[in-house]
């Protein structure tokens, strides 16, 4: 299959780099890199039945059901890295491979809101809406910062809130 890299692709790209760039991991990280990194833990190590309840940590699991779902498949990825930031009682663990783990996590998991956007404009890629639809949700500094700097998954979020909407037929 031949795929021909047009604007879009060029500008996705230029993106997903100034993340790796954020992923430096003595770059500045908020509270929420031990939240997630507990998080990981909870769901790694307990049975379901318990995520809601461990209190080792202030960071206790209080995001719904999919989320901790999408924690506890990270974490399934985390333990090829760094074991040690799977252990519940590891608190303020912040191993150079766990925090490029989470970095590149939240960059790799952004690259949904990229392939909805590319999906999403690929009738008018050309055209000024096209352009600015796809500019606007890829370069969202906003979003590139709160993810990168404090660990969240918005771009995974939007991208996934995004992708059936591209389906609908006009």
């Amino acid at each position: 299959m031949y795929v021909v890299f047009d604007w879009r692709h060029r500008l996705a790209l230029a993106v997903f780099c100034l993340q790796l760039m954020l992923a430096h991991p003595n770059t500045y990280r908020s509270t929420d890199f031990e939240v997630h990194r507990n998080w990981l833990a909870i769901t790694y190590q307990l049975p379901i039945s318990k995520w809601y309840y461990e209190a080792t940590s202030e960071w206790t699991l209080d995001y719904p059901p999919l989320f901790a779902w999408f924690e506890c498949a990270m974490a399934q990825a985390a333990h090829y890295c760094d074991r040690k930031m799977l252990g519940i009682s590891n608190l303020e663990y912040d191993s150079t491979a766990t925090v490029l783990f989470q970095r590149l996590s939240v960059s790799v998991t952004g690259l949904v809101l990229v392939a909805a956007m590319l999906h999403a404009t690929r009738q008018n890629k050309d055209s000024p809406a096209g352009l600015t639809a796809f500019f606007l949700a890829v370069c969202n500094a906003g979003l590139i910062m709160v993810d990168n700097v404090h660990f969240q998954y918005n771009g995974i979020l939007l991208g996934t809130c995004l992708q059936p909407h591209t389906f609908i037929p006009r």
